[in-house]
């Protein structure tokens, strides 16, 4: 009778989904089906310790969902009620960017400034356990909740990373992350850094003020550095919004679903324009720069003429859409993925630097045996730090010799509206049902 009803219910979705009718199905597909259900039953009567009969379910969605990529996930009815719900923002937080790679927990990128970067945690960390707690088969939210909380609370992290042969040990203490989201110096006359340390909201008001005061500074300007390497999270519209700031009613992205009915081209707010004329812009990336930081580097690598100088970028930029199944829980799955004006790919691929910085032999790293070379806290970077960095010495460089190698289109003066304020009240182009990841009910959170 158990099989029975396991049969109906997987043939009830294959007759009552949204895809062809049962006729259409592959006897290819009720095979797999019947393979399926026999695993369900010899679990259910043979495994050593009585299981329920929803979490055997539940869990073999989780494994098909799990199978197709690290964006799409399984909420159970609970995790889609608190989505249902709005997430609240937390009292305090570790400061870093979470994906799941390779079925691993996995630091995309620390926030600069946060508890987690002071701490010494890097881009592409695997977090093993917390609080003494194994990470091994904890739902994204699940791991979220633990690293957020009360301010002062103390977390404890346990860590592998490449080039170290043991699991290093950390502690850090939840705070509210109070750093200004874009930081800039003039590093020479004429040539200013600009550092975006997350694309969050309120970063491209910042990021807009900065550029007016730039612009309204009677001294030349000669060329940008825009800094993204380890600037992950956001949302699309944060992407447009910060895009919009250099090249207004531009073309900002591409969604390309699986039908070609699906495909969206998405331009920017011309009210967010700031600059009126192109600089010679350079843009440090890595692969800590991910989602809607890869979609600003593709627009304005595009539409800009930016010179990408450092490393391969993450690649994640998928849009997903919820699916709400009867028992009310829900699927979160990919349904479409961002391209650049140039029709570049970014899911899976990430963007490519026109200039790669040094290379990272890994034979040379050393291999260390436990953690006690761990690096000492952080403090962020002052100008003079800064100007010792290997990427922004490159890109004065190119900066400096922009002229005599890569060209650069023909600046051109462009309108502006007065009221620059409507930027960040402006209508967000409708895609129904559809956001970016770094949304709290996706597999990519910040916590």
């Amino acid at each position: 009778m158990w099989v029975f009803i396991v049969a109906l219910f997987f043939f009830g979705v294959l007759c009552c989904g949204s895809g062809p009718p049962a006729a259409a199905t592959s006897s290819e597909a009720y095979a797999q089906l019947r393979l399926l259900v026999e695993a369900l039953y010899e679990i259910d009567q043979k495994y050593v310790t009585e299981k329920q009969d929803r979490d055997l379910i539940y869990g073999a969605i989780r494994g098909m969902v799990s199978s197709l990529d690290a964006n799409s996930s399984f909420l159970s009815p609970s995790e889609y009620q608190e989505i249902q719900a709005g997430v609240k923002q937390p009292e305090a937080s570790a400061g870093m960017e979470l994906s799941i790679k390779d079925n691993i927990l996995t630091v995309v990128s620390p926030i600069e400034g946060g508890p987690a970067w002071r701490t010494g945690i890097k881009a592409g960390d695997h977090i093993l356990k917390i609080n003494n707690q194994t990470t091994r088969n904890l739902t994204p939210l699940e791991a979220v909740k633990k690293l957020q909380g009360p301010p002062g609370t103390k977390v404890k992290l346990q860590l592998i990373r490449n080039g170290f042969v043991k699991p290093l040990d950390f502690e850090l203490t939840l705070e509210k992350l109070a750093v200004p989201w874009v930081a800039h110096y003039q590093l020479e006359e004429g040539y200013h850094y600009l550092r975006l340390r997350s694309p969050q909201e309120g970063a491209a008001a910042e990021l807009q003020q900065i550029l007016r005061s730039i612009q309204a500074n009677a001294s030349p300007k000669k060329g940008l550095i825009l800094d993204l390497r380890n600037t992950a999270g956001g949302r699309l519209d944060d992407a447009r919004r910060i895009a919009s700031s250099f090249l207004g009613d531009d073309v900002i992205y591409i969604v390309k679903g699986r039908h070609s009915e699906q495909k969206q081209i998405v331009k920017g707010l011309k009210e967010c324009l700031v600059l009126k004329n192109k600089l010679p812009l350079v843009i440090l990336v890595d692969h800590g720069t991910a989602q809607a930081a890869e979609v600003v580097t593709g627009a304005l690598q595009a539409q800009w003429g930016a010179l990408l100088l450092g490393y391969k970028t993450f690649g994640e930029c998928g849009v997903v859409q919820t699916f709400p199944l009867k028992d009310g829980s829900a699927l979160v799955i990919n349904v479409a993925f961002c391209y650049t004006p140039k029709d570049l790919l970014i899911q899976g691929r990430g963007l490519e630097p026109d200039l790669p910085g040094p290379k990272k032999d890994p034979e040379e790293q050393p291999v260390r045996e436990d953690s006690k070379d761990q690096e000492k806290p952080r403090n962020l970077p002052d100008v003079h730090e800064i100007m010792q960095d290997p990427l922004v010495h490159q890109a004065l460089f190119q900066l400096k010799n922009w002229g005599s190698g890569r060209a650069i289109q023909s600046p051109g003066e462009r309108s502006l509206k007065k009221n620059q304020a409507a930027c960040s009240h402006s209508e967000e182009q409708e895609i129904t049902k559809i956001s970016i990841l770094g949304d709290q009910e996706h597999s990519l959170f910040q916590a």
